[in-house]
C-alpha cells in the first residue's frame, strides 16, 4: 500500500512492478496452457492460431520485459476483440438491445485505438461496424506476429506470407529508422519504405542481421546507439528525426545535466525516475509537450526542440509520474473510466474525464515535489547554484501553480469517489498526494513573499481562474 512514507522508496517500486510481472506471467501461463491443449476459434483470421501456436512457447516470452508486456496487451486486445465479434454474431437477431450495446463497445475499441481513421473511414463507406472490424482485425493479428518477431524472439521469420508491422512512434519508430528489441537494435529505412509507417514483413533474420520486405527490398539491422549512463543507469535516447541525431551528443548533455540536478536536489525524486523511466524519445513536434503509452513502460517522448531547460526537468518528471501510475493501474483498478466531461481541468483549462483528472493530479504532483525542492535549494537557501535569476523566477512561480492547481483538483475526486469513479485503492492514493501537497504549506508562504509582482499578478489570475471555475462547474 503506498503511502506518503513510502512513495519514493525502491522497495515500494519494485513490488508494483512484481505486481505487473506476475500478472503477466498467470497470462503467458494461461496461453501456452490453452493453446497447447487444442484450442479452436473460427473467429480468428485463417492461420493466426496456428502462427501464434509456434509463437507462445518461445523462451524469450518466459520473463516479463516491458516489450513483452506490449505484446501481450495487443494479444489480450486480439481475444477481446473475438470475443465482441462472437457475442455481435450471437445476439444480432436473437437480442437486438443486447446487440446494440456490444456494437457500442465495438465501435469504442476501434475509436480508441490507432486505426481509428480506418475504422471510420470504412463506416463512412456503408460498412456496419461488425464489417468494418472484421477487414480491421488481421492489422492486430499482423502486428502481433511482426512485432514479436521484431523486438522479442531469437527465432527467424520464414515463409512466403507478408504480415504488416505498424510503426510504434512511442517506441521511437519514425520513417527514417527503427529501433527493435531491448538494446534498440538500429534500423535505418534506406532506401526510404513507401508503405510507412506500415512495413510488410516478409522474414526477420536476425543471425544475419536483415528484415526482408515484400518487393525484395531489405533493411539491415545494426548495434543499437550507445546508451547515456548516469549513476549505474543505462538510459536509452532514441531520436525519431534527423534533427534529433544531429543533435544527439548535445540532448544527451542537456539530459544528463537534468538527473544530476534532480539527483542533487533530491535523491528520492531521482530514484524514483530510475525506477521507471529507461527510454527518453527526444521528439520534435510543434505544440507537443510530451506523451507515453500505457502499454509501453519506460519510453517518454519529450519535445527537447521547442522547450527550455527547467521544463525539461518538469517533462522529464512529468512522463515517469505516468509512468508511475501506470505501474499501478496495470494491476490494480483506481478509477471507473468514462467519458463525461465535468471536471475542469486546471492545466488544460477544459473540461475532463475522471481519468484526465485523475491523471493530472498524480502526474503533476512531481512537478509540485520537483519545484518545492528546487525553490528551498537553489532560490531560498542558495545550497547549489545551477539557475540564473529568470530561471529562479520560473521555478518559484511553477511551484505555486502546482500547488494551487493541485489544491483545486481533490474536491473533484473527492466527489467522483462519492460517484463511483474513483475506487477506494484510487481514492487512497490521491489522499496520499493531498497529503504530500499539504506538507508544503509553510514553504508556499515563503515562496509567496519571494514572488516578484508581475508573477504575482500571475497567480493571481490563476487563483481567480480556479475560483470562477470552480463555482461555475461544481453546482
Amino acid at each position: 500500500m503506498i503511502s506518503n512514507k513510502n512513495i519514493f522508496n525502491s522497495s515500494t517500486h519494485n513490488d508494483l512492478k512484481s505486481d505487473v510481472a506476475n500478472s503477466y506471467a498467470e497470462l503467458i501461463h494461461d496461453l501456452r496452457e490453452d493453446l497447447t491443449s487444442g484450442y479452436t476459434n473460427n473467429f480468428f483470421s485463417e492461420g493466426f492460431l496456428d502462427r501464434l501456436k509456434e509463437i507462445i512457447i518461445d523462451k524469450e516470452l518466459n520473463l516479463y520485459t516491458d516489450l513483452n508486456f506490449y505484446w501481450s496487451t495487443l494479444l489480450e486486445n486480439s481475444i477481446y476483440l473475438v470475443q465482441l465479434h462472437e457475442e455481435c454474431e450471437e445476439t444480432q437477431k436473437s437480442d437486438p438491445e443486447e446487440f446494440q450495446i456490444i456494437e457500442e463497445e465495438l465501435f469504442n475499441f476501434w475509436n480508441d485505438s490507432d486505426l481509428t481513421e480506418s475504422f471510420l473511414e470504412l463506416i463512412s463507406n456503408e460498412k456496419t461496424i461488425l464489417e468494418a472490424s472484421k477487414v480491421l482485425q488481421p492489422l492486430i493479428e499482423n502486428q502481433i506476429i511482426s512485432f514479436f518477431y521484431l523486438n522479442i524472439s531469437k527465432n527467424p521469420l520464414l515463409g512466403e506470407e507478408s504480415y504488416i508491422y505498424k510503426a510504434i512512434p512511442e517506441k521511437g519508430d519514425n520513417d527514417q529508422c527503427l529501433y527493435l528489441g531491448a538494446n534498440n537494435q538500429l534500423v535505418r529505412l534506406e532506401p526510404p519504405c513507401e508503405t510507412f509507417p506500415t512495413l510488410p514483413i516478409v522474414g526477420v533474420n536476425k543471425h544475419q542481421n536483415l528484415i526482408f520486405l515484400e518487393g525484395d527490398k531489405r533493411y539491415v539491422i545494426t548495434e543499437g546507439l550507445e546508451t547515456a549512463s548516469f549513476e549505474n543507469k543505462e538510459l536509452h535516447i532514441l531520436p525519431n528525426c534527423e534533427k534529433g541525431f544531429s543533435k544527439l551528443a548535445e540532448i544527451k548533455e542537456s539530459i544528463l545535466k537534468a538527473l544530476t540536478i534532480i539527483n542533487q536536489n533530491s535523491n528520492d525524486l531521482y530514484n524514483t525516475f530510475k525506477a521507471f523511466t529507461h527510454t527518453i524519445i527526444p521528439i520534435d513536434e510543434p505544440a507537443v509537450v510530451s506523451y507515453s503509452q500505457q502499454q509501453l513502460p519506460g519510453f517518454s517522448c519529450i519535445n527537447v526542440f521547442e522547450r527550455d531547460f527547467v521544463d525539461l526537468l518538469d517533462d522529464l518528471l512529468h512522463e515517469n509520474g505516468h509512468h508511475y501510475l501506470n505501474t499501478i493501474l496495470n494491476s490494480k483498478e483506481l478509477i471507473i473510466e468514462d467519458d463525461e466531461k465535468i471536471y475542469f481541468s486546471p492545466w488544460r483549462k477544459a473540461l475532463r474525464p475522471i481519468r484526465g483528472i485523475y491523471h493530472g493530479a498524480f502526474t503533476f504532483y512531481w512537478a509540485l515535489e520537483l519545484f518545492s525542492k528546487l525553490f528551498e535549494n537553489e532560490v531560498l537557501n542558495n545550497t547549489f547554484n545551477n539557475f540564473n535569476d529568470e530561471q529562479k523566477n520560473k521555478i518559484t512561480l511553477r511551484f505555486l501553480e502546482e500547488y494551487e492547481m493541485l489544491k483545486f483538483c481533490f474536491e473533484d475526486i473527492e466527489s467522483a469517489f462519492e460517484s463511483g469513479k474513483v475506487t477506494k485503492d484510487g481514492l487512497k492514493l490521491m489522499k496520499v498526494i493531498e497529503e504530500l501537497t499539504e506538507s508544503k504549506n509553510s514553504l508556499v508562504e515563503k515562496a509567496l513573499q519571494s514572488l516578484n509582482d508581475s508573477d504575482s499578478v500571475k497567480l493571481n489570475e490563476l487563483k481567480n481562474l480556479l475560483e470562477k471555475e470552480g463555482k461555475h462547474y461544481r453546482l
